[in-house]
Order: structure tokens, then sequence, then C-alpha cells
């Protein structure tokens, strides 16, 4: 990552440039990483995903009572016991309440036999139950708990088991399965300290803190530079000139790692920034935060000979019990691949969990990029770090970097569909009422499988961060060579391979990384429910055109419907555009019944080469966009390659064009260094071949991109 973080103002907040709006991570996954190799049991966190920082004063409201957050000091570890300061009240402090677990109505761990169709045991089904008290008082730290986590302990590695939470309740179930169940009773009730078993609850809760880095104002948004051709926008006009002072502070080129000479001053840059009333001087601003704590607990409550087994903590159908009814099996495996009806293996690999009921461990077999939750834009940004030297005018790229977020090929109404095929085809573990809300999938990421990148020289030197089941990559270069291939590939819809490979415990599986801006996963449309005029209307919130396909529909009594027919002649929903639909002509069998949940099977149509010449002649002074446009050509000719090379960097790029393909335009892209003395040069060099690939014709020859934006390669007689 850079060393200077890059903020970009949307509404009344700054966020990080490099940060995607994607769903949450497991707040576990904050802790996979950073404290592997020494839990805590009480930490805190930064959350990595929601994070901003608000521009809004805070306002002094007299009548309404003034909610203020904690001042997190980055410099001091904090404990349980730890005293922190009020944001903008120094008068008020805050304390973490005292976490309490307990058994839950006086059982902690229950358990019954499975039997098969013989009625011999064929397995266990547990649960591990627990009741947690937050002591409040005036001056504690407001915490809601999100994730629960129970460590079973067994030779040589740890088996998590993800808990539900009834938060009105105040209470946690831990469901567990057969060798579970056996392993967390023995944990449970041992004696040594090594075999107990323990759980950690993660909290979420508001607080503000220093940046510890200096940070870099972007006033523009960075995905107008390689976003282009998919968000539909212009590249605002500039002269070949170099730019003046007060034009490189409006673009968000002018990032630096070092100190210069540079003769921007703090007023300059407050000018640039009038709406936000931003000054140069408060660029270390207090950042308000979504923070963890972390907080472990062992459980251990050992078996109490007594008369009385109904006073015993451990129960079964029976009653309560004080012996070891289990035999633990050293050789299981804790997931187990199966194969579903109608669930194409090259699509998806499915792994059963052996230790949780109704758990299932997802690898998709394909990775694209992923779109953000709120704006629907493919998740990829590129920016230019450029340095100025005192007062010429001339500036220099210092590197360039690519930041995008990847995530498996499974959209929601994929995932949905899965639920309904693993009930329908006997893969559940117990009779389940609601499939949809109590089926769990995994992700690589969930169970922290290592990964490695291959078969991608760009990917494999990429910086990866996991977030959740996404990947964000940043790859940073300073040569301009490598970024000009990169940005040509991704917007002429060339796609960039890789493999990602996985490795947990006795698994291995790998999937494809198709790295193409026109290839993009996640959610378009949203659909607004109406139960009282009993319809559905849908709305297209990316920039691309949308096929609505068909749909899934759950119902309040756990009905599902699903219809395709339907939107066999639905139109094309466009940015912006409402479709509706009467539930009465989807399915009027169900009518009685609300809808609770809509699920969208859609397909994207989006088309870059569309809309190439609204911004082929839009430039900026580091960043060229040329199209190349090939007319109808002879009929012979049944291929075309093009060698370009850029006279001021040296740079070579080659394309090829099929006969089927010659009416596409391609996007040419190359980057420069910015001077007053400047090549404009390109030489350029096309082989015509024939249907046997011979070459029948090649021409040579010069183009001056400082006069036109447009190389033509016209109709030759052969």
């Amino acid at each position: 990552m850079p060393i200077n973080e890059t903020l970009k103002l949307e509404g009344t907040k700054l966020v990080p440039i490099n940060r995607f709006n994607l769903e949450p991570a497991k707040p576990s996954n904050s802790f996979a990483t950073d404290l592997a190799l020494s839990p805590a049991i009480f930490t805190v966190v930064e959350h990595p995903i929601i994070r901003s920082i608000n521009l809004m004063p805070l306002v002094v409201d007299p009548i309404n009572i003034i909610e203020y957050f904690p001042l997190i000091n980055n410099s001091e570890p904090i404990t349980e016991g730890t005293v922190m300061e009020a944001y903008q009240n120094d008068n008020l402090h805050f304390t973490f309440p005292v976490i309490e677990l307990l058994p839950l109505q006086n059982t902690i761990f229950y358990y019954e036999e499975v039997l098969d169709k013989e009625g011999k045991v064929h397995g266990y089904f547990g649960t591990v139950s627990l009741s947690y008290q937050i002591k409040d008082a005036a001056q504690n730290i407001k915490l809601n708990l999100k994730e629960v986590v129970l460590n079973l302990k067994v030779r040589d590695e740890i088996i998590k088991i993800s808990g539900t939470i009834n938060a009105d309740a105040k209470e946690i179930y831990f469901q567990l399965k057969d060798e579970a169940v056996k392993i967390a009773f023995l944990n449970l009730v041992s004696n040594i300290n090594e075999l107990k078993c323990s759980v950690e609850l993660y909290f979420e809760f508001k607080g503000y803190s220093k940046s510890q880095k200096k940070m870099v104002i972007a006033k523009r948004d960075f995905s107008n530079l390689i976003g282009i051709p998919i968000f539909n926008r212009r590249l605002p006009d500039f002269k070949l000139s170099a730019l003046p002072e007060q034009s490189i502070l409006s673009e968000p080129l002018f990032l630096k790692e070092v100190p210069t000479t540079s003769s921007i001053s703090a007023s300059a840059l407050d000018d640039n920034q009038p709406e936000s009333k931003l000054h140069a001087s408060l660029q270390e601003e207090f950042i308000k935060s979504t923070f963890i704590l972390k907080v472990s607990r062992v459980i251990n409550y050992p078996l109490v000979q007594s008369l009385d087994n109904t006073k015993s903590l451990y129960k079964t159908i029976s009653g309560g019990f004080t012996n070891n009814p289990f035999n633990l099996n050293d050789n299981f495996s804790q997931f187990q691949q199966i194969f579903v009806p109608g669930v194409n293996f090259d699509k998806l690999s499915i792994y059963k969990s052996a230790v949780q009921p109704n758990t299932f461990l997802l690898i998709a077999k394909k990775y694209y990029i992923a779109r953000t939750n709120d704006t629907m834009k493919p998740c990829i940004t590129t920016v230019f770090h450029a340095v100025e030297e005192g007062t010429s005018l001339s500036e220099d790229i210092s590197k360039i970097s690519f930041q995008f977020a990847i995530g498996p090929d499974l959209s929601n109404f994929d995932l949905a569909k899965l639920k309904i095929d693993l009930l329908n085809n006997n893969f559940l573990d117990a009779a389940v009422t609601n499939s949809i809300d109590n089926i769990q999938f995994l992700y690589p990421n969930d169970v922290e499988a290592a990964y490695e990148i291959s078969g991608n020289h760009f990917l494999q030197t990429a910086e990866i961060s996991t977030d959740g089941k996404y990947f964000n990559f940043m790859l940073t270069t300073t040569n301009l060579n490598t970024a000009s291939l990169l940005i040509n590939a991704l917007n002429n819809s060339i796609s960039q391979y890789a493999n990602l490979n996985f490795r947990h415990k006795e698994i291995k599986d790998s999937c494809t990384i198709d790295l193409n801006i026109e290839k993009t996963i996640g959610e378009l449309l949203t659909a607004i429910i109406d139960n009282d005029n009993k319809t559905i209307k849908f709305e297209n919130k990316s920039l691309s055109k949308c096929k609505l396909n068909g749909i899934l529909c759950i119902f309040e009594n756990n009905r599902v419907n699903f219809n395709s027919t339907l939107f066999n002649k639905f139109p094309l929903l466009t940015i912006g555009k409402l479709g509706e639909i009467k539930l009465n002509d989807f399915a009027p069998s169900n009518l009685a019944d609300n809808v609770k949940k809509i699920y969208c099977d859609f397909d994207s149509i989006e088309d870059i080469s569309a809309e190439f010449e609204q911004i082929v002649s839009k430039t900026t002074n580091y960043n060229r966009y040329i199209q190349i446009q090939i007319q109808k050509q002879h009929q012979k000719v049944n291929k075309i390659q093009l060698e370009l090379l850029v006279f001021e960097t040296g740079n070579t790029f080659g394309f090829e064009k099929i006969k089927s393909t010659f009416s596409i335009p391609i996007l040419f892209n190359f980057i420069i260094k910015n001077s007053q003395i400047l090549n404009t040069q390109i030489s350029y060099k096309i082989k015509y071949f024939d249907v046997n690939d011979n070459i029948i014709k090649i021409k040579e020859d010069n183009f001056n991109y400082s006069s036109s934006s447009i190389i033509r390669i016209l109709k030759h007689n052969l």
C-alpha cells in the first residue's frame, strides 16, 4: 500500500480511496492474521471495512442529548480497565463494561443420539448454550455483539464453530454434530488447561482515533481514469502544456510520498477544497471508525459426581448425566466434498461440514472483479502518483497503482437456489423449516484457508489482503510500459487470467481469476416489495443494461416460487429505469401470503466498446487515449495484427483482430511523462493475413497523437 493514504470525498465524508464498499467481513477475520501468533483475551482493533471521516462539525444542541464516543489512543494498549476520554468532551470518560458468560438455564451441554432406519446409533446432534450479560453503566462503551466462535481443542489444531446470537434474550447457541459433540463434551469437562475450549465474542462499537498517516485529499473520483468506458464519464479537457499549480491541485495526480520543494501552500489547498472547508494544516484528522472488541473466555465445567443427576449441567433427552458417554474418533475430516444435482462441478465445489449442522464450505471456480454495494460500479481504481519539483512546469510520475477487488462468481440468486437444492436433495442434517435462513455458507477466507496466486506476473507481484469472501489487490509499478499493458487489457476487454489455489487441512482446490472489466460480479437490481398492492418493482442501480431472466420469491410461510416465463418479453432495464410485475401474474396461488425475500436472476449487458467515441478525444497530461478503427476490409483479409511503438517512452504494444471483430474499435491507452518538450509520434505496422494465416500485405506508417486521436486502418486493394 502507498505510504500516504489517499482519501476521496463522498457527500460529507472522506473515505479511503483504496477501500471498496463490499459486504462486511466477519469480525473474526480482522484478528485472523494480525494477532494469530499471540491471541489476546481482550483486544481492540479497527474494523477493516467500516471507516470514514465525517467532515460535518459537531453541533451542540442544548435540547437533545449529544451522543459522545470514546477517543482511542493508538499508542497505548487497551485492557479491560482502560479509561478513555470522550471525543470533544475531556470531562467525560468511558470504560468497557464487564462481560459475563453463564450456562443457559442450568444447561451448558445437551445432546441426542441420531438413529438410522435400523434403530442403530448413527451419530449425534448437540448444543452448547450460554447466556451473556453486558453490565451496563452510565459511562460504559456501548457494545453490539456481532459474532461468536467456539474453539474446540484437538491434537495440534483448533476446530472453530460459529454460533447464533439471540440479542434480545442475550443467548448464544453453538450447534454441533457427530465428532464435534464428543470433542465439545471432553473439552468442557477437561482438567487440563490445554484441552479446555474457549469462546470468542466479537463486539462492535463506535469511536474516534487519530490517524497515524499523513492523508492526501483527492477531490475528484479516481474511477474516471480507468473506469471511463464502463462509467460513461467524459474526461475533462486539458491543454497539452504543463498544468499550472492550481490545476494540479484539483486533479488526483498530486500525491507526494517524500517531502519536495513544492510551492503549493496551505491556502492554495484550502482554495481548492471550498465545499469541505478543509485546511492543509489539519490533514492529520480524528477519524470516526467502527472498532471491534474481542473478548475470549475459557468455559470449563467439570463433571460433579452426585446422586441427583438432574442438577448436572450436561443433559440428554432422559435428563442430566455425570459420566462420559463418548469414545472419540481421531480419524475424521472436518469437511467432506458433496456433489449436488444441478450444480455444475466446473462452477462450484461444495464441502459439507462434519462438525457443524447445515454448514457448507463453498469454493467457486471463477473469481471476477466485484461491484460496490452502493454505486454498483466495478471495484477497480487507478492512481497516478506524481511529484512536482519546485516551481518548474513539469511533473514526473513516481509510480502507478492499480487497486481492485475480486470475488467468487456466486450471486445472491445462486446461493438461494443452492439452499433449495440442498434441501430437496436431502443434504441437510435435520428437518429445517426455513432453509434460506438456517443454512450457513462459508468461504475459504472464513476458515483461514491458505492461498497462492500463480500463472500471472501482474497478480503474483501484487499486495493482497482478504476482505470477507473477497480479495483486494494492490499492484504498484514504476514501469510505464507495464502500466499501459494492464490498462489496455482492461479497456479492451482482454482478460488477465491467473490461478487461485486454496489449501485447508485435507482440502486442496483451485479456481481461475478472470480479470476483465466486462465480466463483473455483484448485484445490480433492487427489488421493492409492495405487499399491500401485491406488486414488485425492480430498479437497475448500475450504469449497465440489465436483462431480468427470472425471480425466486420467498413467502412468509416459507413457500418458494420461481418464475422465468413471465420475463421472456420483459424489457431491458437501463440505469434508473423501473420495471414492475403483479404478484397475481407471478404466483396467484400464494397471494394470501406476503413476500419476504426476492432473489433476481439477471444478466448484465456490459459493452464498453459502444462508449469509445465519447472519451477518445479527451486526455490528461499523463494518460493518452487513442482509438484504432478498422474499416471494412477486402474479403481475402481474415486477420489483422498491429504493432505500435510510442517514440516518447519506447513502449511497444501488439493487438490482433479477427474478421468478426473488425467493427469493434480498439481503445489504445499509454502513459507518458509530462514535459514541455514532447515527441508525439507513434509508428505502427499493420500485417494482413488470409484465412490460412499467410501474410498477404504489410503496411507501415506514423501517427501524431497531438493532432488526432483516431488511427484509421483503411481498406486496401490486394
